[in-house]
């Protein structure tokens, strides 16, 4: 009997160290910052080319192409800015100031494994509709300090200090934050917060929590269950990383904004399903419109049809978002 019983917990022992390992594993692969990611931007799985070809697809090609064009030449006379977070992390982003009178700002966040660069025609667009710009390199992404990604529950305290760096600048400034995959699970979390001089936010296929987020990639890439690998990253992350996956909740927060929002995803999204989009527009209690682009995949909504895309942006703004009120200055 002593005998079975020693076997059944050398079994549960080493099942347990068999989950660990195995949760490390995906902890390391799905959350560690990218290596040498400083030496070169690179390509991330929200750019990756898996679109099947369809007269859809050269039509997308040639807006890329022009984008990211556009985009490396507005990189060119953007200047650089830094702050210190509260974990002590020098972040580093990319911002450009009008010269004439104006307080319009927007921060446009990127995706997950990406940096600045993939925001650089965003950026763009919107400083020639007359607004300052600020794009940030989220931590553990790009030039920024950080061993783990945050997946955007860590970043929305990142982005209120890029806010506080905005106001030292211009007190009177009214931003609209703007992200796009990991970086619209950013805006939305930051939403909640329901900081003083956002006037409104805009969302392009952000996912409803991490948790959700990761069993979708257990499944799709790995092809394994959520229980039990996934309880198990999940209390190694609160250690860790200092965050619940469950907890790093869009659902959540949004139920506390209060300020407009639009929200964008790809008709064809499988990356962070389009059913997502539809929740996420659902569970938000004030003034939304919801875009859902036409043939477009993960993250690739502006590719596909930017003249529709930031249509969609500009008419919403004009429609919804108050720039004259007053903010209460720190």
């Amino acid at each position: 009997m002593k005998k079975t019983i020693r076997k059944i917990v050398f079994l549960l022992a080493a099942l347990l160290l068999v989950l660990r390992r195995v949760s490390l594993i995906f902890i390391k692969n799905i959350l560690r910052a990218v290596p040498n990611r400083n030496e070169t931007p690179r390509e991330s799985p929200a750019n990756a080319e898996s679109i099947a070809d369809t007269p859809a697809k050269k039509l997308y090609m040639e807006n890329k192409r022009k984008l990211q064009s556009m985009g490396a030449r507005f990189e060119k006379t953007m200047k650089n800015a830094s702050i210190t977070n509260r974990d002590n992390l020098i972040l580093r982003a990319k911002y450009r100031m009008h010269d004439a009178d104006t307080h319009r700002w927007i921060i446009s966040i990127h995706g997950y494994k990406d940096s600045h660069h993939f925001m650089l025609p965003y950026g763009a667009v919107f400083y020639h509709k007359g607004y300052h710009v600020l794009l940030p390199d989220n931590r553990a992404h790009g030039i920024s300090e950080g061993k783990y990604i945050g997946m955007g529950w860590l970043d929305k305290e990142d982005i209120a200090e890029w806010i506080a760096w905005i106001i030292r600048r211009d007190p009177k400034a009214k931003i609209i934050l703007h992200g796009v995959s990991m970086g619209g699970a950013t805006v939305m979390m930051t939403a909640g917060k329901n900081l003083d001089h956002v006037v409104g936010y805009i969302e392009d296929c952000g996912y409803t929590s991490v948790w959700d987020i990761f069993a979708c990639v257990m499944k799709r890439d790995y092809h394994l269950p959520a229980f039990p690998i996934l309880h198990t990253c999940r209390a190694i992350s609160r250690h860790r990383l200092g965050y619940d996956y469950v907890e790093a909740s869009a659902l959540t927060q949004l139920a506390h904004c209060n300020k407009p929002m639009l929200f964008i995803h790809g008709e064809k999204d499988d990356f962070v399903p389009t059913d997502m989009g539809y929740e996420v527009y659902k569970a938000f209690p004030g003034k939304k419109e919801l875009y859902i682009a036409k043939d477009a995949g993960h993250a690739n909504a502006m590719d596909f049809d930017p003249r529709t895309y930031f249509t969609k942006i500009f008419a919403f703004i004009e429609k919804n978002i108050d720039f004259s009120g007053a903010e209460t200055e720190p």
